[in-house]
């Protein structure tokens, strides 16, 4: 694989990053050598909110650019769930592998750290919100193999008495005060996976080159921006500004979460705010050079909603140490579905094998060749044959 230049991270969490990915490593080569995945070199993950299947690309005319338009170019996952209710715990679990916790269940309005933690094999087994340093996400696993990553967080830093333009988050055991979006400003911490890390948020310097505000599509920072914090626009014109790994959150009102929106205004429906952030974003990544190098695009929805009506699971997901239902009425966070994009992708293909959130991460390690986090080692099912239809090797 092809490497970018390095990232630094700061020493004492180089040497434990390496010392779990050797504890690891095992796991992940016997799991990859099933099948030989395509040389992907670039992934960006676009997370959008509380919708279940039938709504979105079961209803193509409520958002035809996603459920028309864009499935035309890729692989729908039909079969894609999410892993628990409310949002916070899916954003983790994709991030990290983390398994829900009765404070990420409901989305950690206090933003609290662990205190006593225990770290079981990997697996955070006490309530928190802010994980200890021991506790890896696949940005600190991506940089020890010398690779880069970047959350892109649109409206971070619209209000900077609210949350800082880059690395936005609250004060430790501090109120979440991003919980509903305000006029001017639809960031939502939770939505965030890499500021609940301590590895991440403890150190600024890294945290504010890793963690930046979207920007607009024309390349424009928050105005408290730090010095040389860009964007997604302005990375994605060229190869060696693009991150290997870009994880890109939408405001309150872009991810179909508020309807009507609150902090500016809408397209008329959720689906529609959806499909306005789709059109704007996903054809300046199509077109990037590092998308045609091996590019792969990933849409989901963090959960079903319905209200919680959906609980469903798939893939062998049980109940995290500390949380006897992961969807807290069911066992996981219910079928969302997923659109996968990629010059690896036959154009209009469907995929009806099982997945959830867990699956993805553990597909997006395998194809950086990272050792597969937390619950990413026990799924039952990651991305093959039957998503790179276009790769045959």
């Amino acid at each position: 694989m092809r490497r970018i230049a390095r990232a630094r991270l700061p020493r004492s969490l180089v040497v434990l990053a390496a010392t779990v990915m050797a504890m690891t490593a095992g796991t992940n080569a016997v799991a990859a050598g099933k099948y030989k995945l395509p040389p992907v070199k670039h992934v960006w993950i676009i997370m959008l909110e509380n919708e279940n299947y039938s709504d979105t690309f079961g209803a193509p005319a409520a958002d035809p650019y996603l459920a028309r338009t864009l499935r035309g170019k890729g692989v729908l996952l039909t079969k894609y769930y999410g892993i628990g209710h409310d949002s916070l715990d899916n954003y983790i679990a994709l991030a990290s592998g983390q398994p829900p916790n009765t404070d990420t269940q409901h989305d950690c309005h206090t933003f609290s750290a662990f205190i006593g933690s225990t770290n079981h094999h990997g697996i955070e087994t006490r309530a928190g919100c802010v994980y200890p340093a021991d506790i890896q996400n696949i940005g600190t696993q991506l940089v020890t193999n010398g690779l880069r990553w970047k959350e892109y967080a649109e409206g971070m830093g619209n209000i900077p008495s609210r949350e800082a333009a880059a690395c936005g988050h609250p004060v430790v055991n501090g109120p979440d005060g991003t919980q509903a979006a305000v006029k001017g400003d639809g960031y939502a911490t939770r939505h965030n996976p890499f500021v609940y890390f301590r590895n991440v948020i403890d150190h600024k310097t890294y945290c504010n080159r890793h963690v930046v505000a979207l920007g607009t599509p024309h390349g424009a920072m928050p105005s408290t921006a730090v010095p040389g914090e860009t964007g997604l626009a302005t990375d994605l014109k060229s190869l060696k500004s693009t991150p290997s790994l870009s994880f890109i959150t939408p405001d309150l009102c872009s991810d179909g979460h508020d309807y009507p929106c609150k902090n500016r205004g809408g397209k008329g429906s959720a689906a529609a705010d959806i499909d306005a952030f789709l059109k704007t974003w996903v054809p300046k990544i199509r077109a990037s050079a590092a998308y045609k190098d091996g590019g792969l695009i990933e849409i989901t929805f963090d959960e079903s909603d319905g209200p919680k009506s959906d609980s469903t699971a798939c893939c062998g997901e049980t109940a995290g140490p500390n949380a006897p239902m992961p969807g807290i009425t069911g066992p996981g966070g219910g079928r969302v579905g997923a659109l996968l994009i990629s010059p690896f992708i036959k154009a209009g293909t469907r995929s009806t094998v099982a997945y959830n959130h867990y699956s993805m991460l553990a597909a997006n390690e395998k194809l950086f060749g990272l050792p597969l986090l937390g619950e990413a080692r026990t799924v039952t099912s990651t991305f093959g044959h039957d998503v790179f239809t276009a790769y045959s090797k």
